[in-house]
């Protein structure tokens, strides 16, 4: 458009010299050449101050750097020229000159809140303004998520089940000798499960919550955790006797850790728990007849399960006591 301008106004001024040329046949004295002169300049005046910074400057969003801190919001624009800026809405800046080019200004923000007012301008030395640019919305957050406990862990081998409560939607960080598969958290209560690298005692995980505005929480301590997943290992020390005449034999067995029995086959015992060491205990049997399928299992607190034991096989035979 501003090519077309140009050479619309040199035509006019072409047309104007020679129709005033045609019809007063040329200047016959100093006096009337001084006049066409005198004429070309206005009109050559007119066409250089006609074309004489026209064009407005163009205003354009770019991205910038995401920056939520310390009362300032970063926002980028580009603009065609360079000039002066001028803001509006609820947003301003200590940046005022506008040079050709990208920008990346800091909005100064003095309360949260959600903007969806903010317009920028930029005025050119020659005073032609652009369009209004307006600045898309966006939320100010400065408030730190909250993140809690909710009732004890548990442990499963080398895993710890935790409940959290998080005062709202973020990022779930881990920090210290442990991780997690959960990256993301609702507002509310969630269920996390944490890993652990091996057995052994840690005192140093936490968790951390960021928002969507990177605010970040106060760390979460897990305490102190014992990771314990070694099963228990169980060796027979004194077998029934191959024949008896009692539905209650004795029986002795060692086991590494502490922890619930459990028998399967045609026995069982006395007892449901067992201590670390040796245990004696009496099997119970129902009737008279071979016993030759009873296994004895323990679970300890961890959850961790050791390998079936088999009971050396025996025969409770008549006259039973």
């Amino acid at each position: 458009m501003k090519i077309l301008r140009i050479f619309g106004l040199i035509g006019f001024v072409i047309f104007t010299i020679l129709l005033m040329m045609g019809c007063g046949r040329g200047p016959e004295n100093d006096s009337a050449s001084n006049d066409y002169l005198k004429t070309i300049r206005s009109l050559s005046a007119s066409i250089i101050n006609s074309l004489k910074g026209t064009t407005k400057p163009i205003l354009n969003h770019i991205k910038s750097p995401s920056l939520h801190e310390n009362n300032l919001v970063s926002y980028g624009f580009r603009s065609s020229k360079a000039g002066t800026i001028s803001y509006s809405g609820s947003c301003f800046s200590s940046t005022r000159n506008a040079i050709e080019g990208d920008h990346h200004i800091l909005f100064v923000t003095m309360v949260e809140g959600k903007y969806d007012n903010c317009a920028i301008q930029v005025t050119d030395s020659e005073g032609n303004t652009s369009e209004t640019l307006q600045v898309p919305s966006f939320s100010v957050d400065f408030t730190a998520p909250e993140l809690s406990q909710v009732g004890r862990f548990r442990v499963q081998g080398r895993n710890v089940e935790i409940g959290i409560k998080a005062s709202e939607a973020g990022s779930l960080a881990y920090s210290g000798n442990c991780s997690g598969d959960l990256q993301h958290v609702k507002e509310g209560k969630s269920d996390v499960m944490i890993r652990f690298p091996g057995d052994g005692q840690y005192r140093d995980c936490e968790l951390m919550l960021s928002d969507a505005s990177g605010n970040t929480s106060e760390p979460l301590p897990l305490g102190t955790v014992l990771i314990d997943a070694a099963p228990p290992v169980l060796a027979e020390i004194k077998p029934v006797a191959k024949k008896i005449h009692t539905n209650r034999p004795s029986y002795s067995f060692k086991t590494s850790k502490s922890g619930t029995l459990n028998f399967n086959g045609k026995c069982r015992g006395n007892v449901d728990k067992a201590v670390v060491g040796i245990n004696h205990i009496a099997l119970l049997t129902a009737e008279p007849g071979v016993y030759d399928d009873c296994t004895l299992t323990l679970t300890d607190s961890s959850n961790n399960r050791s390998q079936p034991l088999k009971i050396s096989p025996f025969v409770v035979v008549g006259g039973q006591s």
